[in-house]
């Protein structure tokens, strides 16, 4: 099957298959597997990732034999498809997330206008406060202070700055907060830098985002660790959705 026509598979399970689709969007395919209904997909960002469309243990099964592990990083697998994936392989690190989904519904506009306004409010007044897109500049900062730096690098940081929207908090010309996307257009690296939090930063950082994937007509939607309780506090005062439970994984080198 050609590229189009695995999208307009994937396309009828658009909610499941939500950051698949986004990842092929921005980078395309390297090479896909297909059995019966299910597909195996590589595409390559940082690294070479695999990714899964499949319903069931025994298809999963065959399209990993076929593939024969050409790769050792798998992205968004649903909880059920770990043990699979794994066979008798040590996992060398697991990011575990749930996936929140922002419906589209008019609904949110009026709720951004609203949430602004109060975001607004609770800054400083004394304090000089500029929003902004990132710059390549700013790709060493963000990782210095990131907390996932055992999964991501400056360039990945650098090269998601260049090609999707992104935007920073800028106080008295330092950087405060800031966030951006992943490579399947997941909003993610939120992130308010301790001296400056409780200050609405992160809210306006995700509406800035938003605003920027709507205007664009893209899907809006992130991952989130299920610990993260202060985090999933903000997105569902968005109106985020809970959709299910993903994971990236690296399995250690034979």
């Amino acid at each position: 099957m050609n590229k189009s026509e695995i999208i307009a598979q994937l396309n009828k399970n658009r909610v499941k298959n939500i950051s698949l689709l986004g990842v092929i969007e921005n980078y395309g395919i390297e090479s896909s597997l297909k059995y019966k209904d299910s597909f195996l997909i590589t595409v390559r960002t940082d690294h070479l990732w695999c990714y899964l469309d499949c319903n069931n243990e025994s298809d999963l099964k065959e399209l990993l034999q076929k593939f024969k592990y050409r790769t050792d990083y798998f992205a968004s697998l649903e909880t059920w498809m770990i043990p699979v994936v794994s066979q008798n392989r040590e996992i060398e690190w697991e990011l575990k997330t749930e996936r929140l989904i922002l419906p589209e519904k008019t609904e949110v506009n009026s709720s951004l206008q609203k949430n602004t306004e109060v975001s607004e409010k609770n800054i400083e007044a004394e304090a000089t406060v500029i929003v902004r897109e990132l710059k390549n500049k700013d790709a060493d900062f963000i990782f210095k202070h990131s907390h996932y730096q055992d999964f991501t690098s400056k360039a990945y940081i650098r090269e998601r700055i260049e090609v999707d929207c992104s935007a920073g908090v800028i106080v008295k010309g330092e950087l405060a907060a800031w966030g951006l996307t992943h490579d399947d257009g997941a909003v993610g690296f939120i992130h308010v830098r301790e001296t400056f939090r409780k200050r609405g930063f992160a809210r306006m950082i995700m509406e800035s985002l938003i605003r920027d994937k709507r205007e664009n007509n893209k899907d809006v939607f992130l991952n989130v660790e299920p610990d993260n309780f202060k985090a999933k506090k903000l997105f569902y005062s968005l109106d985020f959705e809970f959709d299910r439970v993903i994971s990236w994984i690296k399995l250690k080198v034979k």
